[in-house]
């Protein structure tokens, strides 16, 4: 409203006309100057505000103008329009979103289980304990020498993998993943003089030994 009267004082007061003073009221000139003054003020001007990301902004339209019109483009031959193809896009969208959140949930899964393997004890080395059964063998140690080579045994199936080995495993499990003939007998042997009560000789210690010789090549020609 404002700039309208200021306006109006410039436009309506002409530039020649005679000056006027005293009580009767301002001169043209002063009015005119008046009216400049009014029009200088910022309310008038306006003001320029910083757009310090203005750069950056223009740059990511630029590079999404070429999806825009793709989308334009589709919405001229997909049945309905683009509501249509923008239904379409946002279904992609949390698909894709699906499959990366799919993708880091197995991968925090399996960094989990590296770090728990990580944590977890070593496990034994099966020519280690074949190893400590030779030594317990020549001491006379015949029960603790069929123990580690039974040990000893199972975990060399489970490292080719044909079974998974846990201290809770039973003869009966492991005769039905390897199906060895062989190993049945040595199975068999182990329980009677492990859990049996039965006194262990040097024989059942050779036997332990050549026995599971026999049932490693059994389960390598499966």
């Amino acid at each position: 409203m404002a700039a309208l009267v200021a306006a109006s004082l410039l436009g309506a007061v002409p530039a020649t006309a005679p000056a006027q003073s005293g009580a009767g009221g301002p001169s043209s000139a002063e009015a005119r100057a008046h009216a400049r003054e009014i029009l200088e003020e910022r309310r008038f001007r306006g003001s320029r505000v910083p757009r310090p990301f203005a750069g950056a902004l223009r740059w990511i339209g630029d590079r999404l103008q070429p999806v825009a019109d793709f989308v334009d483009d589709l919405g001229e031959w997909v049945p309905g329009g683009q509501p249509v193809v923008f239904v379409i896009l946002s279904a992609l969208v949390l698909l894709a979103a699906a499959g990366l959140a799919r993708g880091s949930i197995r991968r925090r899964a399996s960094a989990s289980v590296r770090a728990a393997r990580a944590r977890a004890p070593t496990r034994e080395d099966p020519a280690a304990l074949e190893r400590e059964a030779d030594r317990a063998a020549a001491a006379g140690e015949w029960e603790t020498a069929v123990r580690l080579r039974f040990r000893a045994g199972l975990l060399r199936l489970d490292a080719r993998e044909l079974i998974e080995y846990r201290p809770s495993l039973t003869t009966g499990e492991v005769a039905a993943a390897v199906r060895s003939p062989t190993f049945e007998r040595v199975g068999a042997d182990f329980d009677a003089i492990a859990y049996g009560g039965r006194h262990a000789g040097e024989e059942d210690e050779a036997a332990s030994r050549d026995g599971w010789e026999r049932v490693l090549s059994e389960a390598s020609s499966r």
